[in-house]
């Protein structure tokens, strides 16, 4: 019996350490899907989205090659070559030594499939992105009939 009362005690302890230890990582996701969600709204034309909420989630480099001209042409690229976006769903979440990594999948008006990938600095600033429209593999032609 104290074994088993050992046992389940060891297990809830495990359980509680695996809680703690991963309320770090959701509170980085947490801010950093809300600094990308702020930038790709803005690049898809949310009027309520100004340059500077935009920017607010930019590392100083990247705000100095990213000034208001260049997110209002990219903004228009954007619109150009993808359309409107229909739909934005979080797909994935990377932790590394030197930063993380988000991605989102998008469908758009042009472009079925478009990942958006978000890359941040230890800090949780967006260091780069990318807006990757991903293309269906071609088909095979079917192998001849053998008699």
């Amino acid at each position: 019996m104290k074994k088993l009362a050992m046992a389940l005690a060891m297990t809830a302890t495990m359980a509680m350490a695996s809680v703690c230890a991963a309320a770090g990582e959701g509170a980085a996701l947490t801010k950093e899907q809300k600094a990308a969600e702020a930038l790709f709204g803005g690049l898809n034309g949310v009027e309520t989205v100004t340059y500077a909420q935009a920017s607010a989630g930019m590392v100083p480099e990247l705000k100095t090659k990213i000034t208001e001209q260049a997110f209002n042409n990219l903004k228009k690229s954007v619109k150009d070559k993808l359309g409107n976006c229909k739909e934005a769903k979080f797909r994935s979440f990377e932790r590394f030594n030197d930063g993380d990594r988000v991605v989102y999948m998008g469908k758009y008006s042009k472009e079925e499939a478009v990942a958006m990938v978000f890359v941040f600095n230890p800090a949780g600033k967006i260091v780069n992105f990318a807006l990757n429209p991903l293309q269906k593999a071609p088909a095979q032609p079917a192998a001849p009939a053998k008699k």
